[in-house]
């Protein structure tokens, strides 16, 4: 099941609120908001029919019809612009319910993360990531602003399961958590095996079995 993307130019209200402080005096926030959608829609549909390095902020900024100065002035460099459009239509599709044990919170992470890279944004993650490897910039741009908040997430629902029983005393979230998010980019990038929520399942399976509480390591 992949998560569908839908072209959001109509919907203003998610509009960032930094954003609308860059804008200059007296243009109306409805304009801005209304070139902010246009501008993400553009990096969207572009990016499904070419790659990140080929991605152009002109032809970014042709198909939102905003100036290049516009573009340039919220988002300096193109790297940054993919990550916003990432992080403002991607990173919504990820978050979870509040009331889950760190096990279940866990699955549903994984799950939902191979729904997202199953779909039309896995080929711009890859694009990114495959920039990262000659722009440090890039990479690093892509580790704080995707990565990071949801590894951290994810390691403080481990610990909550730790300090709570479910998981054993001596179990190092932030290890367990890069086992299997590990795992889950190898195989997104390197198309080892199936990409599959089955994979997923089997995955937490086999790495959390030796944690969960009660279980005695030979």
């Amino acid at each position: 099941m992949s998560i569908e993307f839908t072209l959001r130019s109509v919907k203003l209200s998610s509009m960032k609120k930094n954003v609308l402080a860059t804008a200059r005096k007296g243009r109306p926030p409805s304009e801005m908001a209304a070139s902010h959608a246009a501008i993400m829609d553009a990096v969207y549909t572009l990016l499904q029919e070419k790659s990140v390095r080929d991605l152009t902020i002109e032809e970014v900024a042709k198909r939102a019809r905003v100036g290049k100065p516009t573009l340039y002035k919220w988002w300096p460099t193109k790297a940054t612009l993919v990550l916003a459009m990432l992080c403002e239509r991607m990173a919504p599709n990820l978050e979870k319910p509040t009331v889950l044990t760190a096990e279940e919170s866990l699955r549903l992470r994984v799950r939902r993360l191979i729904d997202a890279f199953s779909g039309p944004f896995g080929k711009i993650v890859a694009g990114l990531i495959a920039e990262g490897q000659s722009e440090p910039a890039i990479r690093q741009a892509f580790f704080d602003r995707w990565v990071s908040p949801r590894r951290t997430a994810t390691i403080a629902d481990l610990q909550r399961g730790k300090n709570a029983g479910e998981l054993r005393s001596d179990t190092e979230p932030d290890m367990l958590n890069d086992a299997i998010f590990g795992a889950i980019y190898y195989r997104f990038l390197l198309g080892s095996g199936p990409f599959t929520r089955g994979f997923g399942e089997e995955l937490v399976d086999q790495v959390i079995r030796g944690h969960r509480s009660g279980n005695v390591r030979s």
